[in-house]
This record gives C-alpha cells, structure tokens and sequence, in this order.
C-alpha cells in the first residue's frame, strides 16, 4: 500500500476513535500531523498519568507520559519504509514506578554520580542521601524520576510538544534553592528531528545538571544486541574513574583504548573483553568528553544500525555524554514489545556535565545561581541510508 495512503488512513481512524472516546483529546493540524492524549493511569498517591502522542508529516511518532516525563516510544522509519519503536519501553505505569533502570526518564536535580555523597558550596557543607557505594546517585530515591510532572502542550508552526514543569524545594534531595525546572518535549512538523529543552531558575546558588535517561535499539526495541550499530562519539578524551565508577579528577585520552568512537566503531568487540577501562565483566559506562565545548549547540554523537539503514544524530549544549550499553539489563524486565530487556539489548547516550563536578573544580562548573540559570538543549535528528 502507498505510504501517504496508508498514513492517511492511520490518521483517520485515530481521529474516529477519538470522536468514541470522550477521554482523549485530538488536535489535528493537517492530514498528517497531529497531536493526542489519552489517560495512562493513576499513581498510588492518586495522581493522574496521561500519554501524549506526537505525530509529524514524515509519519514519525513520539510517546510520552507526565510520570518522570518518560518518553514511551519513538517510532521511526527503516530503509523499507516500516516504522518501529527505538526506546526501550515498559508496559505500564505500575512498571514504570518500580523499575530503577529510570526508562527514557527525566534525572535531577544531580543527574550521575557525587562521590561520597556530599560537596561544599559557598562554604556551605551539603550531604546528600547515597548509595551502597557511599555516593549520591541521580537524585535517589527521590529524583525527579519519580515524580509525576505538570504538563502543557502545544502546537507551533514548526513544531508540536509538551512543556513540563516542577517545583523543586530548597533542601529536596540535600541541595540548597528552591529550583523551578520546565522540560520542553518537541517533535518538528517537517523534520525527523526531536528535541528536548531544559531550564530552571534557583534562589539561591546550587548545582544542577540534568539528562533524558533513554535506552535506545535503532534495530527495533525488543531486539536483542548491538552487534548491528556503528558508534562514533566526537571526544578526544574521557573522564577517568576509579573501581567504583567515581571520577578521580584526571581527564584521559581515548587514543588506543576501546573509548576510541571518533571513527564509526562496532562497540560489541570489547563486550567480551575485560581490561581495566572495560571493568570485569565488561561493558560501556563511560563519561566522553565532547570536543570544542562553548556551551552552544554542536554535533555530538552519531549511531548508524546496518540492518534497518536507521541513523541517529545527536547534538548538543553539554559538555559531556554518558555512553551505556545496557550493562546491567537482565531479562528481569519485561518491555512493552513483550519480550524481557537483556544485556546489551539497549545503549543510553546521556548528555550531561561531569559526574561529581561539585568536588572537581578543574571540571566545567554545575553551579547555579539567581543570576545564571540552567540551560541545555539536545536534538535526536533521524535518517536512514538506504
């Protein structure tokens, strides 16, 4: 069948459904873009969930939820013109709120790890909640992963989305203001492209760095492996760590080491080769310094998946990337496909500051104060080589 016919067609009954279904919103704009919700479910506090869908002119669909912002699927187009989802998903909202693998969701305020739990701002000694490794951890256990957000949407010209918003209070999570963070979800109308902002404003000084947690499989999420993607990360060099995946302070080359992605690599040739930068077992969980960082929007990461043609571009603000392979997947999930997520079935590019930037001072700064709020920006542009 045509693909426009067939879009049309996808389109029409979504709209007929809609006009049954007195609880879900539609807002079309033309025959081919659109965007709808529809409820998702209730959290044992009795909050409501909805879902957003996103739908552009290309056919590219974006899902996502007002619980941590989770974004639910990302449907893009392969070489044969077949659509898939390519992030990591679970099935439902109860999945959702007990899975600490934070599935495609929103991380703050500290996104990464602060060894020993603590920092020292303005003189001012912080401790913050921490882990079995004595560090704090994305803002556990109540970073904004678990929270349930107030949403916006909209639709632009150029663009359709959602604007989420939420009061951090002074002393939430052991840090200091009381931080008002929005996150902007945007899907362009005639481009493969999605973009997600970040902004929060503080009343007194504190550090923020904050990330989209996804996992993606440019294969198809549910497929198993990685075998088929080509990485290639623009950084000369990495933030070296200790045993327990803490920073040590030293900044490293990648020159003959496996973190080497400024070519296009098959990362699965190290998966099966402990060393001391790979860990025993191995497995990608690495912080890359991105090249020529001014805070300004540039070309960061680039995946190319072989078999489906798909091909993911990133850029952005941020100085740095957390490069994850799924390390710690192990089939004690079951996704939204219905298969269980193992090892290696999904890799994670996080653009963020450094991990424990509070306590490196020769890091790029993660302070924030009235005078100088948080900005970030990252874009996931789609396209396929046929």
């Amino acid at each position: 069948m045509n693909h426009k016919i067939f879009q049309f067609l996808f389109i029409w009954i979504v709209a007929s459904a809609a006009t049954l279904l007195p609880q879900t919103s539609f807002s079309m704009n033309t025959k081919d873009e659109f965007l709808m919700k529809r409820p998702y479910g209730t959290t044992p506090k009795g909050e409501t969930v909805e879902e957003v869908t996103l739908i552009n002119s290309f056919g590219m669909k974006v899902k996502y939820i007002d619980y941590a912002c989770t974004i639910t699927h990302i449907d893009v187009v392969d070489k044969k013109g077949n659509f898939q989802n390519i992030v990591l998903n679970l099935p439902d909202l109860e999945s959702h709120i007990k899975t600490n693998r934070r599935f495609a969701a929103i991380i703050g305020r500290y996104a990464g790890r602060i060894k020993g739990g603590n920092y020292t701002l303005n003189g001012v000694f912080h401790p913050l909640p921490t882990n079995a490794n004595g560090a704090a951890l994305h803002g556990d256990p109540n970073g904004f992963d678990r929270r349930v957000w107030s949403r916006k949407d909209f639709v632009k010209k150029h663009s359709m989305g959602s604007t989420f918003s939420l009061m951090s209070p002074d002393g939430d999570q052991g840090h200091p203001g009381n931080v008002n963070v929005s996150v902007t979800y945007e899907l362009m109308k005639n481009k493969n492209e999605f973009r997600i902002s970040y902004h929060a404003t503080t009343d007194q000084p504190t550090v923020m760095t904050i990330t989209n947690h996804a996992y993606f499989n440019l294969a198809g999420a549910g497929h198993h492996g990685l075998s088929s993607h080509l990485f290639q990360i623009d950084a000369d060099q990495f933030v070296d760590t200790d045993a327990k995946k803490l920073p040590t302070g030293k900044i490293l080359p990648v020159a003959d080491t496996p973190l080497d992605l400024r070519k296009p690599i098959d990362v699965t040739l190290y998966l099966n080769a402990p060393s001391e930068i790979m860990g025993n077992p191995p497995g990608y969980d690495h912080t890359m310094v991105l090249n020529k960082y001014d805070g300004k929007l540039r070309k960061a990461a680039h995946v190319h998946e072989l078999q489906t043609g798909r091909v993911m571009s990133i850029k952005t603000t941020e100085p740095a990337i957390q490069f994850n392979t799924g390390n710690g997947f192990d089939k004690s999930e079951m996704g939204g496909e219905g298969i269980a997520y193992d090892k290696f079935d999904g890799f994670a590019m996080e653009t963020f500051h450094f991990p424990d930037s509070p306590n490196q001072p020769d890091f790029p700064s993660t302070v924030v104060t009235p005078e100088k709020p948080f900005d970030s920006r990252t874009v996931f542009t789609f396209d396929v080589i046929k």
